[in-house]
């Protein structure tokens, strides 16, 4: 079972791959067997449904590891922005004691379009 500490970390490297320039968007990491048993999880009530798209995992005997899937902008390129995402997960988690992280990243879209643009929360 995943520990809240655990469930913490998950939300703050998704929220830190969010803030990656040319990252477009975060999808559910997993394949569709992982899923599945997410999905069992959550109906039998041992893991909760809001919990964080990026799967992170770390056991004393196989270290830690990071499953993310994302899409990514078409200007700034999918190596490119992989690269940051890369750098972006393994500085967060060497901050948080993990130094050595496996890290598995999928991209899984690019958007072909130009960036949307901001949204203000100003009314004019």
């Amino acid at each position: 079972m995943t520990e809240p500490t655990d469930r913490t970390l998950a939300a703050d490297i998704e929220a830190a791959v969010r803030e990656v320039p040319g990252v477009a968007s975060v999808f559910r990491a997993g394949g569709r067997i992982s899923q599945a048993v997410d999905a069992g999880a959550q109906l039998l009530g041992v893991q909760q449904e809001d919990g964080s798209l990026i799967r992170w995992e770390h056991s004393p005997s196989e270290g830690s590891r990071v499953e993310v899937a994302i899409g990514v902008q078409n200007a700034p390129g999918a190596a490119d922005t992989s690269d940051r995402v890369h750098a972006a997960i393994a500085e967060l988690c060497a901050d948080r004691g993990y130094p050595s992280v496996k890290l598995h990243l999928t991209v899984v879209h690019i958007d072909e379009g130009p960036p949307a643009p901001e949204r203000s929360d100003r009314s004019s």
